[in-house]
């Protein structure tokens, strides 16, 4: 499970809104519980999406960006737990390029976008076992 706060979800609408028709993306630090079985964003980093092909079907993180993203989280003692992306005028469900490059333990939260407007947000995760993704319980705290 991964708990996201209400300004966490708003800010992630707005950006997938502003970002609409292209998709957007971002990363979310925090912390886990004893288990490292839940985990709960504390802080939101919006990033430009640098995709090698067209923006509105693909985005994508440098590997500048995804050190930087580890050194920020090291430096305020948090974790990066994933990652979240949109799918313009496209269900909030993993694509097979989602798939292709998700790593394990990472939260991915997908944002649909229907015409400019946000819609469903929903959370997965990849199972190493399965190779695939499954559901995992996405909780807007306070």
């Amino acid at each position: 499970m991964i708990t996201i706060s209400k300004t966490h979800f708003f800010d992630i609408k707005a950006h997938g809104e502003d970002a609409y028709p292209d998709e957007c993306c971002g990363a979310l630090l925090g912390g886990l519980d004893q288990e490292g079985t839940q985990k709960t964003a504390t802080e939101l980093v919006r990033l430009e999406n640098q995709p090698t092909e067209n923006k509105h079907r693909r985005f994508a993180i440098t590997a500048e960006d995804y050190r930087a993203l580890e050194s920020r989280a090291k430096e305020k003692g948090l974790t990066l737990l994933g990652f979240y992306h949109t799918h313009p005028d496209h269900p909030a469900e993993p694509s097979k390029t989602d798939l292709k490059f998700a790593w394990p333990f990472f939260s991915y939260l997908i944002l649909s976008v229907e015409k400019g407007k946000s819609a469903t947000l929903r959370s997965f995760e990849l199972n190493i076992q399965t190779q695939s993704f499954h559901k995992e319980d996405l909780k807007i705290g306070n």
